[in-house]
């Protein structure tokens, strides 16, 4: 979601084909797809499930970025112009073969593309390797791995180009990542995560605030998830829910923040159940439930974006595990 609050996202169709949309302001939705996008998902054969146009963040001017499969499953990145037209985006070391090798911009946050239209992502190489890139808004692009990293996953670029993400080192620990637009990375763990070899665990930059300051999630060594905000001089806050649950993979969970500090995301409680939460630059806390989310384990409301104008979207999955979109103001 950008400030003006358009949204973009993606669909399934009754195929599980994927389209990608866009909801502008007044409410009103365009679906659209990537020219080269495959159109089938379910039973496709030699011509590889999964196909689809998915759409993953949107900038102040319009520019649209996400991926699309085409119909021999090999994925390209895209960017999608304010006027319609379509620009491929391929890392020159990606793989060439089915998924998971191509070019995939940011798909775990709305942080993907900023302000100018350049943009973060990794590609996956033909041994099945992920690397970061960044792409210029002109055009170019620098493929990029923190020292140690045997999986690179950027998430989010902000006005200046400074990128944040994480990597897996070769235990299998993560660790966040500061790479700054002269290119230089910095590798930062949250005090107090969980830095067993093999665990998976680790610290996890989400995206950052306009200040430097980077946003994120980390795993203790119980499996629980807490947020964290990392200053510029590179000291911790760290935070979570009262409401969130202290059981393996339950906790808090960051996904987004505005260019003033305002976190957004959800929290699991003690029955694996999402709700929303928004967390202000003070560090108060303001909880949510979307009216038709579901209250099973796994169910619930999950934020994915917040902007400046005090707007969240994000999915909630009702009772029936059906995932809906949904748009709250002035929260």
């Amino acid at each position: 979601m950008n400030n003006s609050g358009a949204i973009t996202g993606f669909i399934r169709d009754a195929n599980a084909a994927r389209h990608a949309f866009l909801r502008a302001p007044d409410g009103t939705f365009t679906i659209f797809d990537d020219p080269g996008a495959g159109t089938c998902s379910m039973s496709c054969g030699t011509i590889g499930n999964g196909q689809g146009t998915r759409a993953y963040a949107i900038n102040s001017s319009g520019q649209i970025t996400g991926f699309y499969t085409d119909n021999s499953a090999r994925c390209h990145g895209f960017v999608r112009a304010a006027n319609g037209t379509f620009t491929q985006i391929d890392a020159p070391d990606a793989g060439t073969g089915p998924f998971p090798q191509g070019t995939f911009p940011s798909e775990f946050t709305p942080a993907g593309i900023n302000p100018a239209g350049a943009i973060t992502g990794f590609y996956v190489d033909a041994n099945a390797v992920r690397h970061g890139f960044v792409r210029a808004p002109g055009g170019t692009i620098t493929e990029f791995d923190p020292s140690g990293s045997i999986l690179t996953n950027p998430n989010g670029i902000d006005q200046t180009g400074a990128i944040t993400g994480f990597y897996f080192d070769a235990n299998f620990v993560g660790h966040g990542f500061l790479r700054t637009p002269d290119g230089t990375i910095t590798s930062f763990d949250a005090p107090g995560a969980d830095m067993t070899p093999g665990s998976g665990n680790g610290t996890f930059g989400v995206s950052l605030i306009s200040n430097g300051e980077i946003e994120g999630v980390y795993v203790d060594p119980n499996g629980v998830l807490h947020g964290f905000v990392r200053s510029t001089q590179g000291t911790f806050t760290t935070f979570d829910v009262p409401s969130a649950g202290t059981g393996p993979g339950q906790g808090t969970l960051p996904e987004s923040n505005n260019t003033v500090g305002a976190i957004a995301g959800n929290y699991i409680d003690a029955s694996n159940v999402n709700h929303g939460f928004l967390r202000d630059k003070q560090g108060s806390f303001r909880l949510f439930d979307v009216p038709s989310a579901g209250t099973g384990p796994g169910q619930g409301t999950i934020p994915l974006d917040n902007n400046n104008s005090g707007m969240i979207t994000g999915e909630d999955i009702d009772g029936a595990n059906v995932i809906h979109g949904f748009l709250v103001e002035g929260l």
